[in-house]
């Protein structure tokens, strides 16, 4: 989304623990400022903000879109994939919202833009932990926007579906199913989910960007931009009945097919 601020004419802080990994965007625009931040340490934030507004007067839009995926069944995931997930999903986006909302909330203006996920409408097999932390992050956001709009601060959700983004293939080098693990009959759908926003149909960066970006400029954005492949889908996953969802989506995730071990 960086990039299409940047092609919209709009100035942008990008910002990430490993600053090299900006490098790129901020040799092609001269409007890209690059900024060193690790959303987990409240003093590397407040410092990075500080430094922003010193500079530019003021945080007209932020962006939380840090994000730790955790693939694997909830009895298998390592304790260690699981807390860093939540830490910086959930934890670090509440962190910068804290430090960024109040310099808003003193301005009167201000939008706060949290990515959420699909699976924030609906948990699958083999990604609860992952599931867990965006519909937290979902939560948190609704109750965000009302404690903030006496102040003038808009707070949205950016639900992806399917996306094709390098996140998948990070997600799939955390991926590890015990030797011993009850689902070891179904390892294939289990390593198989971690890369399942590159199936064939999958919305492209470019398009998920040029549609979030608009909806994010109008004067008045909405509480939720869900979009992406098959993000329809998880959308009416979360009005169904429970036991339709269950059904549907143990059928697609391969939890039929695990063979229980003697």
């Amino acid at each position: 989304m960086s990039e299409k601020f940047l092609k919209e004419g709009h100035t942008v802080i990008a910002t990430s623990l490993e600053i090299e990994s900006l490098k790129s965007l901020a040799e092609v625009y001269d409007r890209c400022e690059r900024e060193s931040i690790d959303i987990n340490d409240e003093e590397s934030i407040s410092e990075t903000v500080e430094k922003v507004v010193d500079k530019f007067g003021r945080i007209d839009i932020l962006i939380n879109n840090a994000g730790v995926p955790a693939v694997g069944a909830l009895l298998d995931i390592d304790l260690e994939t699981a807390q860093r997930c939540v830490n910086t999903n959930v934890f670090g986006t509440l962190k910068v919202s804290k430090i960024v909302g109040l310099h808003m909330a003193k301005r009167g203006k201000g939008k706060i833009v949290n990515i959420g996920s699909v699976m924030g409408y609906a948990s699958t097999p083999w990604a609860g932990i992952y599931a867990l932390s965006k519909a937290a992050t979902h939560s948190m956001s609704d109750t965000l926007r009302m404690e903030l709009k006496p102040f003038g601060v808009q707070v949205i959700v950016v639900a992806p579906g399917a996306i094709k983004s390098n996140f998948a293939t990070a997600g799939a080098k955390l991926v590890h199913v015990p030797e011993d693990s009850l689902y070891i009959s179904v390892s294939k759908y289990i390593i198989g989910r971690a890369s399942a926003s590159h199936a064939p149909g999958s919305t492209s960066t470019d398009k998920f960007a040029a549609h979030v970006v608009k909806k994010i400029l109008d004067p008045v954005s909405p509480k939720y931009i869900t979009f992406g492949q098959s993000s329809w889908l998880f959308f009416v996953f979360y009005y169904l009945p429970v036991f339709i969802r269950d059904f549907v989506l143990s059928k697609m995730f391969g939890v039929g097919m695990i063979r229980i071990q003697n």
